[in-house]
């Protein structure tokens, strides 16, 4: 199922989610994104090979972090499987 009452569907399991945001959020978010920029070039460095990429995003409230596939890559239970 792609779309349900006219609305399209997105994985949440994905990157590329994108919130409806006001002015003000997306400015905080992008102001935020610098401050945290040197972090997550750090953990970037840390983790090297092990991930693609290390972004600040505003997918989770509860937890300190997630890891999400690229939008075009296997879902997480894809990779799992073609391993098997």
């Amino acid at each position: 199922m792609k779309d349900y009452d006219e609305k399209k569907l997105k994985s949440v399991t994905k990157e590329g989610l994108e919130m409806d945001q006001t002015d003000d959020e997306k400015k905080r978010i992008e102001e935020e994104k610098a401050k945290f920029e040197p972090l997550c070039k750090l953990m970037k460095d840390i983790l090297g090979d092990k991930v693609e990429k290390v972004v600040l995003g505003q997918r989770v409230e509860t937890s300190p972090c997630v890891l999400v596939t690229s939008e075009y890559g296997w879902s997480a239970n894809m990779e799992r499987i073609m391993k098997a």
